[in-house]
């Protein structure tokens, strides 16, 4: 039994239920009562008041921690809607394969450590943008063979879109200094704690195959009759057939000089 099957037991009455409905719905109460604080230039103070700053949390902010999973996406209404539709859709399928607690644990685990590590960046805002990456590759790793429409009309195999993601967190890993790059490291952390054993163990049994397929070809290759007379093999001479005279191979044609050799 693993340390998450015991904190079910203990803690899985606690769980909530359908969290993605939650969260889609405070997003967007959130996004409905930004539109009011849009400012000329761009920015929006109420917005600026919902992304997690270390530094303003340790002045007093403590409202930031609980607003961070309520940030919506910055983008059109019409991919918002698109963002929230495939939130609410890929989560739901995360709760029917693990149960709600299951999901409440990697959402909460991966906010915490997100906003934990946040705390190399301080006076820098922080988004959940990350945390929102993390549930997709949770997606993206148990279901890699469902299909989304692109832009509603092209269907694309998760799994793939799965390896843009990583894609793209890679960029940015690697185009940032190193606060950035274990804040980000952090915010997909909890992937790797719920699926870095089935990875390792999957990669393993491939090189197990591997190895056995390249023992294998090895075998085949290699000839099982050789005569001890010429040195032919049933690969090079597989229409000679081979027999065993006194633990000695022979094959048929040397077989057939003797003969002919002891008539004459």
């Amino acid at each position: 039994m693993t340390i998450l099957d015991k904190l079910e037991r203990k803690l899985g009455s606690w769980a909530i239920p359908n969290i993605a409905a939650y969260l889609v719905a405070g997003q967007l109460i959130v996004w409905l009562l930004s539109l009011r604080f849009i400012n000329p230039d761009g920015t929006n103070t109420f917005l600026e008041l919902m992304y997690f700053d270390s530094k303003l949390v340790l002045q007093g902010e403590i409202w930031r921690i609980f607003a961070f999973p309520l940030i919506p996406p910055l983008s059109d209404p019409i991919f918002l809607i698109f963002a929230w539709y495939i939130f609410y859709m890929i989560s739901g399928a995360l709760e029917s394969q693990w149960g709600a607690f299951r999901l409440n644990v990697y959402m909460l685990l991966g906010a915490c450590l997100g906003m934990l590590f946040a705390f190399l960046l301080p006076g820098v805002p922080i988004t959940n943008e990350f945390w929102g990456q993390s549930v997709f590759l949770a997606f993206a790793y148990l279901f890699p063979n469902f299909e989304l429409r692109l832009f509603f009309i092209l269907p694309v195999k998760v799994k793939w879109l799965g390896w843009i993601a990583w894609g793209y967190l890679g960029l940015i890993f690697f185009s940032n200094p190193w606060q950035v790059k274990i804040f980000l490291m952090a915010s997909v952390l909890n992937y790797f704690l719920f699926f870095g054993r089935d990875i390792l163990l999957t990669m393993r049994n491939k090189k197990r195959v591997a190895e056995m397929k390249a023992e294998k070809t090895k075998f085949e290759a290699e000839p099982f009759h050789v005569c001890g007379t010429c040195g032919a093999t049933d690969k090079s001479h597989p229409e000679r057939e081979f027999r065993y005279r006194d633990d000695e191979c022979i094959c048929d044609d040397c077989l057939a000089k003797e003969k002919a050799a002891a008539n004459s």
